[in-house]
């Protein structure tokens, strides 16, 4: 099997960075640390030096890969998964991005591998099959996951907002 060329770094490099630093980012809620978890991504991808059999085979196992970094990074980081003030600042202070803000920090609160499909489905917009492709586990299984994480968001949210009217 011959090296990569660099071409085809190259290539698969702008075809997926954005793609990556932004499943990354909803990790790891930092700009510079989703950069970082994507750079070993890409430096991983390189050293294995792994034929695909087409192009969606290797944009699922880089997607595949940047979930697990990104996972790895937060537990030996000890952050906790919250919004914090760099993302808010990007975001427009309009009561829309409030509300997406408060859901998507609904969504940081879930068991990861709820939180990951919920990521998948809703924010990349992948559907069961492609997600059962990614991750490597049944569509069954899949489905299963996001009714139990769908179930237990509406839980989270729900709370939430029996809270809010208390305190108000």
């Amino acid at each position: 099997m011959g090296r990569m060329t660099d071409a085809e770094f190259s290539r698969a490099f702008n075809e997926y960075f954005n793609l990556l630093s932004n499943i990354a980012y909803s990790y790891t809620l930092n700009k510079f640390d989703a950069e970082d978890v994507v750079q070993e991504v890409f430096i991983k991808y390189y050293r294995i030096n792994k034929k695909f059999n087409n192009k969606l085979e290797e944009k699922y196992w880089l997607i595949r890969v940047t979930i697990n970094k990104s996972l790895d990074f937060i537990k030996q980081n000890k952050k906790e998964v919250l919004i914090n003030n760099e993302s808010i600042n990007i975001l427009q202070n309009s009561e829309e991005n409030k509300k997406n803000e408060e859901i998507y920090d609904c969504v940081c609160s879930l068991k990861d591998n709820y939180k990951t499909i919920i990521i998948l489905f809703y924010y990349n917009n992948y559907n069961i099959k492609e997600i059962s492709n990614i991750l490597k586990i049944s569509e069954s299984n899949v489905t299963t996951r996001l009714n139990r994480a769908k179930k237990k968001l509406k839980d989270i949210i729900t709370e939430r907002i029996q809270k809010w009217k208390i305190k108000n």
